[in-house]
């Protein structure tokens, strides 16, 4: 069978107005989980679904090398890191990132971010209100850089704005995009300026954090990583955890709709697993064909770009009951397999792409929950609360206002007494 394609010669703008949605709906207008189309001009292959996700990521039909466009993987990923790797090399370098995540480190997060809520909820209490977006974005970032083991500075709120910058313009053209790269260049020459520290012996990090590891790791010629390199993926560790804050409002978002607020640990789990499913971070994940294959009838040809919809797997309705409602008891007698809900990648963590920062994410979000659900009091003024979906990632339009319960009772208090 012939591959279902667009009738349009370009699709790029279709895809810049509806990120989430371009896959699926040509997907169900095609009758097809696939189809061709041309983005920047170049031809592409989209796909969809559980049976798509466990093609995509099989190694012995993709490659991650010059799967993505430059300037994508120049501003988010950084040139050089462990996403652009295949084989023996990314296996090497995916074990550092993994060695990151034993459970003794993901119990330090735990503390450090639960830490830093509290401690930013105190400054709260002293503001008219609180914008969760960047707010909680910057306290991710902070405590990753804690729990990585730099050494801390009062520039941190910045590093944290070069942090969310790279994952908020990767897709951005012009000036937005330039700021963006000229923040990654500030970042990398930090990052570079610890890892050379270490090396030389005149800054001592915590035993097992990643300022101590990655400037010690090795390629699979078994020499010292490169410098440039060693920087990107500090930042690699670093970037996504600061991109955790995203997630933690998505969580908030959640409880702010309405959401009944979880008490037992099991429940707190099954919040935070529909969290990731039902939200939209990233629409999509690419890579490119190393050989010719069929699949499900259709020719595939090497050297294709290939996406895979992640959002709209994660909401397939042949996977999913009711998949736009929020619904975490859908998990109460469901494990995800490893393809049908690929919030953060699908496939195995140790020797495929899947990201090895999930479950340290599950954890993170779980202490938000935990907090804003269990342990702080807080409402919501009147403001727009639907997500901007043609930003990346999604986001509440106002940035997700909360007020500390207090400072509205004391409002009323004084509208009573006047």
């Amino acid at each position: 069978m012939r591959i279902p394609k667009e009738t349009s010669v370009d699709s790029t703008l279709a895809l810049r107005r509806d990120p989430y949605r371009f896959v699926s709906k040509r997907c169900d207008a095609h009758g097809a989980d696939l189809f061709g189309t041309r983005l920047l001009l170049q031809q592409v292959i989209c796909m969809r679904g559980a049976a798509a996700a466990e093609l995509f990521y099989d190694r012995s039909r993709f490659r991650r090398a010059d799967a993505l466009p430059g300037h994508v993987v120049k501003l988010l990923f950084g040139e050089g890191g462990v996403q652009g790797l295949d084989g023996e090399a990314h296996e090497l370098r995916k074990s550092m990132h993994l060695s990151l995540m034993s459970r003794d480190r993901m119990d330090l997060m735990e503390r450090i971010l639960a830490r830093r809520l509290r401690e930013a909820s105190m400054r709260w209490h002293a503001a008219e209100d609180v914008t969760l977006y960047p707010e909680l974005i910057r306290i991710s970032a902070e405590a990753a850089f804690e729990w990585s083991g730099m050494p801390e500075a009062p520039d941190w709120p910045r590093r944290a704005e070069e942090m969310r910058m790279m994952f908020e313009r990767a897709g951005a053209a012009g000036p937005r995009y330039w700021q963006g790269r000229a923040g990654r260049q500030r970042a990398e020459d930090w990052a570079g300026a610890l890892v050379a520290r270490v090396r030389a012996e005149t800054l001592t990090p915590p035993a097992g954090s990643a300022l101590e590891q990655v400037p010690r790791w090795h390629d699979e010629q078994g020499r010292l990583l490169p410098e440039p390199i060693a920087a990107v993926e500090l930042l690699n560790v670093l970037r996504p955890l600061a991109a955790v804050g995203v997630w933690m409002v998505y969580v908030v978002h959640a409880l702010a709709l309405g959401a009944a607020a979880p008490h037992s640990d099991s429940e707190v789990r099954r919040f935070v697993m529909e969290v990731r499913r039902h939200y939209p971070f990233f629409p999509m994940v690419g890579a490119r064909t190393c050989q010719d294959f069929d699949w499900k009838g259709y020719h595939i040809p090497r050297g294709r770009l290939v996406l895979l919809d992640i959002w709209g797997t994660n909401h397939d309705p042949r996977l999913w009951d009711a998949p736009e409602a929020f619904d975490p008891e859908r998990f109460r007698d469901r494990a995800p397999s490893a393809f049908d809900l690929i919030p953060q990648g699908g496939g195995d963590h140790a020797d495929g792409h899947r990201c090895p920062g999930e479950w340290i994410t599950e954890r993170m979000m779980a202490v938000a929950l935990r907090f804003f659900a269990q342990e702080y009091a807080w409402q919501v003024p009147a403001q727009r609360l639907d997500l901007n979906e043609r930003r990346l990632p999604a986001r509440p339009r106002d940035g997700l206002r909360i007020v500390p319960v207090d400072k509205i009772a004391s409002a009323s208090a004084h509208r009573t007494s006047s």
